[in-house]
């Protein structure tokens, strides 16, 4: 796994044991994720959700987001994230939540105070056929740290139907790489009135 642009691009980046069947999102993917958030990322804080190795978080500061969330339970994942973030020196530019992303979504005031609190893009990619990526979209309907048009981004599978808003948040694009989706919502409410 490698980064595939910005400042740290062509650099290695550690994956988690294969023992814990986490699936890291191919490259592929990634391009197709930075190609249509590019011009929202400079500058930006970004929220991994089920961030397994951290991938997500080290592109999007390395695309230039000023900060990075990233929120994961597993442990041995963890590890990884901890090697990867002193790989790449970004300590000062990322905070690593021990908790489960629902868990996180429901009470996101566990951040400390030198941490944003308000996201400007919320990417999340939980196991496949859990329910968790709806469950995921309900809790950020609500979310209090959401920015003015913050974008969430769902990696998923086709099997997997999302509808085309979860309270303020407002489907507006959606493509399909064979097996895999990945649908864009954007915090509709700051765009009203």
């Amino acid at each position: 796994m490698r980064v595939i642009s910005g400042k740290f691009k062509g650099r290695k980046i550690l994956s988690p044991p294969d023992y814990l069947a986490l699936r890291p999102t191919t490259d592929m993917i990634k391009e197709s994720i930075f190609n249509i958030i590019r011009f929202k990322i400079g500058g930006s804080v970004f929220l991994d959700l089920y961030a397994g190795s951290g991938a997500m978080a080290i592109e999007a500061i390395s695309e230039g987001a000023n900060f990075a969330v990233l929120v994961e339970n597993n442990p041995s994942a963890i590890r990884v994230i901890r090697k990867n973030i002193e790989m790449f020196s970004i300590r000062g530019e990322t905070t690593i939540i021990k908790e489960d992303a629902l868990t996180f979504l429901k009470n996101p005031y566990s951040l400390d105070s030198t941490t944003p609190n308000r996201f400007d893009i919320i990417f999340l990619d939980p196991p496949y056929t859990s329910g968790l990526s709806i469950k995921s979209l309900e809790l950020l309907a609500n979310f209090p740290s959401l920015a003015d048009s913050a974008i969430v981004i769902v990696e998923h599978t086709v099997k997997e139907s999302l509808k085309d808003n979860y309270g303020k948040l407002l489907k507006f694009e959606e493509k399909t790489h064979g097996k895999i989706a990945l649908t864009y919502f954007i915090n509709e409410m700051t765009n009203k009135g």
